[in-house]
């Protein structure tokens, strides 16, 4: 069942979608979230079951992600965001931990809107998260999201994530995947957008059948490369969607891990990616 925290999110995005004379403004609302969330060992565990990553007192970027989710779907949702929040597509994320975060502590979030900016298949808008323990930063999170083929006057020029050629490696892990997935992932981090869930949504959005989450298999990829660093920069591409159910190929591409690497998910059939994810030193 949808949590109820995001029912009301996505009642809101629906509406959107309604033939009301849309704006057509690049100019997005001056809106912010502040939110303060206790790191709770009972959740965190769930999360950190469903994703793969050994459980200790320190806390994996992506459950940071996921606290900080509801609030940037709001932001998305707001009426006068001139572009469809349903529909739109995660393609870049890029998290600086600029710390440790433990469980027991007290987070407190805040959430920006930037953007609209041009992009060569839509317009992309971006989420900007920054994050502190008692004062001190410990994450600064930017997601892109694109509404493809949405050409907005005005939206400001944005350099992209440069695209790079990639050649699927030897897989060094098969993750088998069933449909249940999306509902594990969903319940653990409140992500129960449609496509995810239901093969006949999924095909409302041109998708032969439900989809994994981009975050489940970023944060499940971060999870297998175990970065052991005080700092660092997580780097994601989403590319080819994981369509359920599929067994698909893990592999390191560079580096080492629990140290700064690079990996990729990938289709075993056709060596196209799925996710492509780098752990690089801060300021490099």
């Amino acid at each position: 069942m949808m949590a109820d925290s995001m029912l009301p999110v996505y009642a809101r995005a629906l509406l959107k979608t309604l033939p009301v004379g849309p704006k057509t403004s690049s100019e997005l609302p001056d809106r912010t979230i502040d939110r303060s969330v206790a790191l709770e060992p009972v959740a965190y565990a769930g999360f950190a079951h469903v994703v793969g990553q050994t459980l200790d007192d320190t806390v994996h970027p992506g459950y940071l992600h996921i606290l900080g989710f509801p609030l940037s779907m709001q932001l998305l949702a707001d009426p006068e965001v001139p572009l469809p929040m349903l529909g739109m597509v995660h393609i870049h994320n890029r998290v600086d931990m600029l710390g440790s975060v433990r469980l027991g502590e007290v987070v407190d979030f805040h959430l920006e809107l930037d953007g609209a900016f041009d992009h060569t298949k839509g317009t992309t808008i971006e989420i900007r998260v920054d994050a502190r323990v008692d004062g001190r930063p410990v994450m600064s999170e930017v997601s892109t999201y694109l509404a493809k083929g949405r050409k907005l006057p005005g939206a400001k020029p944005r350099a992209q994530v440069p695209h790079t050629e990639f050649t699927a490696p030897q897989p060094t892990a098969l993750w088998r995947l069933d449909p249940n997935i999306g509902q594990r992932y969903a319940r653990v981090s409140g992500d129960y957008n449609p496509i995810h869930l239901s093969g006949l949504a999924a095909k409302g959005f041109g998708f032969p059948r439900q989809i994994a989450h981009g975050m489940y298999g970023a944060s499940r990829a971060l999870s297998a490369m175990d970065p052991r660093m005080d700092s660092y920069r997580w780097d994601v591409s989403f590319a080819k969607p994981i369509v359920l159910p599929a067994t698909v190929g893990y592999a390191l591409t560079d580096g080492r891990r629990h140290e700064a690497a690079s990996s990729a998910v990938f289709d075993l059939r056709t060596g196209k990616p799925h996710v492509l994810t780098q752990v690089s030193h801060l300021g490099e």
